[in-house]
């Protein structure tokens, strides 16, 4: 672990934009989690280069609207047809569509506050319903932008929070494998002797 831990920041200056490429491929709606992006570069940022977080942050924030900006517009520009694309056709389904239309129209920027919040698959078909549905794009840019405020800062700062505790963490980590290691083999060993007591008691009978 310390090696890795090493090697990624010896090669830390390059996080930032490793990160931001890895984004843009998320917006393609590749299995990338945009969430374990935030939290890598909040841990590198505590742990490597503490200095410049606010300057990763922002590639981080830059990465996160850009990729929602590429998922809107494949969903603008393709419209319908996205239903017969594999790579879209479990996250786009016209009962997903309509029902995030409904958010959209009851709850509006609180409805990317929330789907900020949630994993890829609704994440990204929030942005694509946005896309289907011909949202304006400056409104879509405006509330997306507050919505990824909140989500970006929270999820980094959770990263950030467990790279500048990665010693402490990693101890309680152990101390607790080897608890459950201590009661898997317990648990083991009784099973193993009530099993037996079982077998020899058939016999008897």
């Amino acid at each position: 672990m310390e090696d890795i831990l090493h090697f990624a920041c010896s090669n830390a200056h390059l996080a930032p934009i490793i990160i931001f490429a890895l984004f843009l491929l998320s917006g393609l709606n590749l299995p990338i989690s945009e969430d374990l992006l935030l939290i890598t570069g909040g841990a590198l940022a505590s742990t490597c280069l503490p200095h410049e977080a606010i300057y990763i942050l922002c590639w981080l924030y830059a990465g996160s609207i850009c990729a929602a900006w590429e998922t809107y517009w494949i969903g603008r520009y393709f419209g319908p047809k996205l239903y017969d694309f594999r790579l879209f056709k479990y996250i786009v389904t016209p009962q997903r569509i309509k029902k995030l239309h409904h958010y959209y129209e009851k709850f509006g920027v609180f409805t990317f506050i929330v789907g900020r919040f949630c994993p890829g698959g609704v994440r990204n078909a929030l942005f694509l319903t946005a896309g289907l549905g011909k949202m304006p794009f400056p409104i879509f840019m405006l509330r997306d932008a507050f919505a990824a405020c909140f989500s970006v800062s929270i999820i980094f700062s959770i990263g950030f929070y467990f790279g500048e505790n990665y010693a402490l963490i990693e101890h309680y980590f152990h101390l607790y494998s080897h608890f459950v290691l201590g009661f898997l083999v317990i648990g083991a060993v009784i099973g193993g002797i009530v099993l037996w007591c079982h077998k020899a008691q058939r016999r008897g009978l």
